[in-house]
């Protein structure tokens, strides 16, 4: 029999069901939390008046009482049982008089004790629609009337309530203790180590990975976290709140056999303890780190290769031109001579560049950052740029005077802009525009996550637009590295970009791509805007003044490594006029001096040499002489010179004579007399 009851179907038909469904609750006659109903069935006896109140568990063969008041029965067989026929029926059962019921005029417990006249039995009904027994009412006195079914159903409700929270206990428990079953499991057989700690660090307890990888937890509670690791400033504990998860934290560990091990820990705190779980990941790393190695290999391999070809191409330009210069001077071809050595000049020239390429792309690049105004070098630009395009090419300029001043390197921005509108030239086939414009930008903490490495400030933003077909995603990705290249052969060295994005970088700035295939491409390059100081103001007002010539038969202590530049370089200077005290090193310079008893009126050093580099001779003769001079050279500084370093100008390698000769006059004209 099946009835809608709201939501909920009564099931009366299939005992077997109804006995599986009882089995859940685990009911049983020794139950400890009977307290509950019986108060529920004292309310019950009270509404109604009877002598006999009790909740009856109708099982397969029998019915026993959970809670009863004024019955002397604990059990009773099923086959007589009342309650027998009140599961069957959803509604309330009430028997007025049973001697008069057929159902039971000779029943053993209306014939005998208890002698029941008057029952009501009201269905206790589960979830599921199953009658597990009955809340009942039962008088020796049989009556003529029972008004308080209802409230007889309530109570029976309520005590279906009790057994549903019961059986939500009875889950709860077993899944508390398959829980700790399993996590028992897991701290025995887990792969990952596991350790218990007070908030101070104390060792509690590790499970056997932990012991297998570090030795077992000693007992006595004498054993800190902190013993374990190879570094001990940073063995501290991570502070953790109460009920904190989910905190990462690696760690360089030492083994129980004396071999690093890196952990990679997850921490939570509960109380007074902290609960760490660690994965070894010495493996990984050792992983990441030969891949590492592999891709620098690599990336050198391509960087290397690049180099050769390029230098190599150069080299047979110099070294050829030079053959066919000996050969027609010892032919008395003088002029044709003459344009043999330019066009060895015009390799080294090419050379210089590249290798001035490379060190922009690696950061490496030397700079002399003045104080400029961005519109003033874009107006200064614009014929350069006009000459690399032609009739088919459209230059347009978008420079307002409003733009911030910029503390920049100004040639190598102009050789960057420049490099962006050849490549602007090349990337449009037949005709199209190229737009140079300057614009102020303000960037702000909110840009932080944007995936560049700049700070927030105000900015310089430098835009070349191009018409032409855009670039591809695949090629995005690629577009600044070294000796890439969508050029033909010969056509490119591919360290254009690469050069571009080294020297922002360098200058504190960075660089941004807006490109679509069919939408043309805009590179736009970000460098940040000039603090206004006395100094760059002195150095504005100075710029472009005249100077006076310097005194001569001056004395210039050079000092270079290299034997063969520092013979060319005192030759130069020599008969520029100059007298020369020359060294191999720093130090050679100050024992050169000291022996000649003669002051020097300028310094020419390298930066980088043996036993004294150029930094420390520099800072040796500012203090012995702190008004003189100082040049310094390099073809490599390991990046712009700090500020601590003295010295008047820097010169970067290769260079020609008569720019070396005009740098060192200017100098020393602009020098404090003796």
């Amino acid at each position: 029999m099946l009835l809608n009851l709201g939501t909920t179907i009564f099931r009366g038909d299939d005992d077997a069901a109804r006995v599986g469904a009882l089995r859940a609750y685990q009911l049983g006659p020794d139950d400890t939390d009977n307290a509950l109903y019986a108060d529920l069935v004292a309310i019950a006896q009270t509404l109604a008046g009877c002598e006999t109140a009790f909740i009856s568990i109708v099982e397969e063969d029998q019915q026993w009482f959970k809670a009863s008041r004024g019955l002397a029965l604990a059990h009773a067989p099923r086959s007589i049982a009342f309650c027998d026929h009140a599961i069957r029926s959803p509604e309330v059962m009430v028997v007025l008089d049973a001697a008069a019921d057929p159902r039971f005029a000779d029943n053993p417990l209306v014939t005998g004790p208890p002698n029941i006249r008057f029952y009501a039995g009201a269905p206790i009904i589960n979830g599921d629609g199953f009658a597990l027994g009955t809340l009942c009412l039962s008088d020796s006195t049989p009556r003529e009337r029972f008004d308080e079914a209802p409230l007889l159903a309530s109570l029976a409700r309520q005590v279906s309530a009790l057994f549903e929270l019961r059986k939500q206990l009875i889950h709860q428990q077993l899944a508390a203790d398959l829980a700790a079953d399993q996590r028992d499991r897991l701290w025995d057989s887990s792969l990952d180590m596991m350790l218990i700690t007070t908030t101070d660090g104390a060792l509690v307890a590790g499970n056997p990975a932990w012991e297998r990888a570090f030795g077992p937890v000693p007992t006595d509670g004498t054993a800190h976290v902190s013993d374990y690791f190879v570094d001990h400033a940073t063995s501290q504990i991570i502070e953790l709140s109460s009920g904190q998860s989910e905190v990462q934290a690696e760690r360089e560990m030492r083994g129980a056999d004396g071999q690093t091990i890196y952990a990679s820990w997850s921490l939570a705190r509960e109380g007074d303890l902290i609960f760490g779980i660690a994965r070894d990941i010495t493996r990984t790393r050792a992983a990441e780190a030969q891949l590492a190695q592999v891709q620098r290999v690599e990336s050198i391999g391509q960087l290397t290769g690049g180099i050769a070809h390029d230098f190599n191409n150069l080299l047979t330009i110099i070294s050829g031109n030079l053959d066919i210069a000996q050969k027609r001077i010892t032919a008395g071809q003088i002029d044709r001579a003459e344009l043999a050595i330019a066009n060895a000049r015009d390799g080294a020239t090419r050379a210089a560049n590249l290798t001035q390429r490379l060190l922009a792309y690696a950061r490496r690049q030397s700079l002399t950052p003045t104080r400029i105004k961005p519109a003033d070098l874009i107006r200064d630009l614009v014929p350069l740029a006009s000459q690399a395009l032609d009739e088919r090419h459209q230059l347009n300029v978008e420079c307002p005077d409003s733009l911030w001043p910029i503390t920049v390197d100004a040639s190598q921005l102009e050789n960057a802009l420049l490099n962006l509108v050849v490549n602007a030239r090349d990337a449009m086939e037949g005709r199209g525009e190229i737009t140079i414009h300057a614009v102020n930008a303000e960037r702000t903490a909110m840009d932080a996550d944007d995936g560049h490495d700049a700070p927030p400030g105000r900015y310089v933003r430098f835009c070349v637009n191009d018409t032409g077909s855009g670039i591809a995603p695949e090629v995005v990705k690629h577009i600044f590295e070294p000796f890439f290249t969508t050029k033909d052969i010969g056509k490119g060295t591919g360290l254009g970009l690469s050069q571009v994005q080294g020297f922002v970088a360098q200058s504190g700035g960075f660089v941004t791509l807006d490109t679509a295939p069919g939408e043309g491409t805009t590179v736009i390059l970000w460098l940040p805007v000039a603090e206004d100081t006395p100094a760059d103001r002195a150095d504005g007002d100075v710029s472009g003044s005249a100077e006076p010539a310097c005194q001569e038969d001056c004395t210039i202590l050079l000092a270079e490594d290299n034997a063969a530049l520092r013979a060319h370089v005192c030759d130069v200077l020599q008969e520029a006029g100059f007298k020369v005290i020359e060294a191999e090193d720093g130090q050679a310079a100050l024992d050169r001096v000291a022996a000649s008893g003669v002051r020097p009126d300028l310094l020419l050093s390298d930066v980088t040499m043996p036993r004294m580099d150029g930094r420390t001779l520099a800072a040796e003769v500012r203090k012995a002489w702190p008004e003189l001079p100082i040049v310094l050279m390099t073809g490599y500084a390991g990046g712009t010179l700090t500020s601590d370093c003295p010295h008047n100008l820097l010169i970067t390698k290769p260079f020609a004579p008569d720019d070396l000769v005009a740098l060192i006059r200017k100098t020393l004209a602009a020098a404090p007399t003796n």
